[in-house]
């Protein structure tokens, strides 16, 4: 017998079972919960994360109650999230040891869907970007070029997003975005160093806002200095305007005399606040090629007044597109914002082999084709290319080593269907068709008569259709020969871009 031995491997078992049965009695089971209510803005459906000694996700309940169940001792932290809100507190830390946790309890509060994106290129820091259709949003850029707009007004709806710095420039120079029920990403922007010029204009206005094609905007400019040649001296009479409280829309803005078919493209002003129909007070605009405007509106009673102009040009490239009887062509110039003139200008883009070298017109004072008024042609029609068609014009100042370049775009064309107009023959109303462009932020048409005289401008439209004399119009003499013109006016990539359709028609 071995009495008061204990074999080893009786001893190791032993030993064994003892430790298994220490480590079970400390590892209690997991029975804890962590809840809480959510209230506030928003209760159901807001995400609950949870991590720390565990990883989980929950959504509240319509009641914004949530709970994590079966967690085990530790420490936890407890986030909720749900876009377009904000939490107070922003998160909680939670310690489990052998009960539940209740109580971990949120406020939300709508804080809006946010437009987010980065500036890259020759400037990232300092940016500012503007949300001009929600009273002047405004952020700027942080060191490493990302920025976040966000409102409580924003969602369902397209905005407009506008970078801004002092000596740069942008592309695209805005972009177009639309906002459903969630945030937008990826809004994003390519800065690079421009010549800069400054210029301004004082005049005289009168403002009608009872006009049957909509406000009337009559100005007598007197220039001092102004680069791209806008404004000209002279008057400037601008129809279908609108005024809201923190909007002005300027629908055709034309940057030659009416004679010459070229524009600015629409203009929408913007002010931090003021009276719906009356022009008074600070506005800022900028135009198809990112050149800065700001006008003061002085009232003189609620019809007159006067205006002054300041002007911070970064780009004086212009680019417009036609289609008539079946051909497709684009126009091209540029105008030196500012002494030393360029001593040469090439453009490269669509339709060109290689680069088209631009010829200096004094008479114009522009750079353009062949030194033809207004830029001259290039045929685009067998170039398929899927648009919008963008041009890079490369402008020498002194040396080669001394240029920048400048970019202009812009959209398709719209098509006639066959037939293109209908004319109904109980209300005699004559309705004209077109096939539009994808993603078209508008479109204006135009009647000419026989010597291209504009006879008829409706008021911009985002249909497919439109009647003749929706706005007063002379009348048609049946059998006479009429034109057509139907010009879009932008895309959300290329948002001030134009082109424009021609065709003609024997009225009915």
């Amino acid at each position: 017998m071995n009495i008061g031995r204990i074999s080893t491997p009786v001893l190791l078992s032993f030993l064994i079972i003892m430790f298994i049965t220490v480590i079970g009695c400390e590892k209690k089971s997991a029975t804890s919960v962590i809840s809480g209510t959510v209230s506030g803005d928003v209760k159901k459906g807001v995400t609950i994360n949870l991590t720390g000694a565990a990883t989980a996700s929950t959504t509240t309940d319509t009641s914004g109650n949530y709970s994590f169940s079966n967690q085990e001792n530790g420490n936890y932290t407890v986030t909720p999230y749900l876009d377009g809100y904000t939490f107070s507190p922003t998160s909680t830390n939670v310690a489990v040891s052998g009960a539940s946790v209740t109580g971990i309890n949120f406020t939300s509060t709508h804080s809006g869907y946010g437009i987010s994106g980065t500036v890259t290129g020759a400037v990232a820091a300092n940016v500012t970007l503007t949300l001009s259709d929600l009273n002047l949003t405004t952020t700027t850029t942080d060191s490493d070029g990302n920025y976040t707009l966000r409102s409580t007004d924003i969602g369902n709806n397209t905005y407009i997003v506008k970078p801004y710095l002092a000596g740069y420039k942008f592309n695209p120079y805005n972009q177009s975005v639309p906002v459903g029920n969630a945030s937008v990403t990826g809004i994003n922007f390519v800065s690079s160093s421009v010549y800069t010029a400054a210029g301004s204009a004082t005049g005289t206005y009168t403002w009608d806002p009872t006009t049957p094609t909509g406000g009337e905007l009559t100005i007598t400019w007197t220039p001092e200095t102004v680069p791209c040649n806008w404004p000209q001296a002279g008057t400037d009479a601008e129809s279908s305007v609108t005024i809201t409280n923190y909007t002005m829309t300027w629908p055709n803005t034309i940057q030659w005399p009416s004679d010459e078919i070229a524009w600015l493209g629409m203009m929408i002003w913007t002010r931090t606040k003021g009276t719906a129909n009356d022009p008074a007070g600070v506005w800022t605009a900028y135009d198809q090629s990112g050149n800065k405007y700001t006008a003061t509106f002085t009232a003189t009673n609620a019809t007159t007044g006067s205006i002054s102009l300041a002007e911070n040009i970064v780009a004086c490239a212009y680019t417009r597109s036609e289609i008539i009887s079946g051909d497709y062509h684009v126009s091209l110039s540029y105008q030196d914002p500012q002494p030393p003139k360029a001593i040469s200008v090439s453009v490269t883009g669509p339709g060109i082999s290689g680069s088209q070298i631009l010829t200096y017109n004094n008479a114009a004072g522009e750079w353009n084709i062949n030194g033809t008024r207004p830029g001259g042609v290039i045929d685009l029609t067998s170039f398929l290319q899927t648009p919008p068609y963008t041009y890079t014009f490369t402008v020498i100042i002194s040396d080669p080593d001394n240029k920048w370049d400048e970019r202009s775009c812009f959209v398709d064309w719209p098509t006639f269907p066959n037939p293109f107009y209908n004319k109904d023959p109980l209300t005699k109303i004559l309705t004209f068709y077109w096939t539009g462009v994808t993603d078209a932020l508008g479109y204006v048409v135009q009647v000419k008569d026989s010597n291209y005289n504009l006879m008829w401008e409706s008021p911009e439209t985002s249909g497919n259709s439109i009647n003749y004399g929706s706005t007063p119009a002379a009348v048609l003499t049946s059998g006479d020969t009429y034109y057509l013109y139907v010009q879009v006016r932008g895309t959300s990539y290329c948002a001030n871009g134009t082109s424009y359709a021609e065709v003609s028609f024997i009225a009915p």
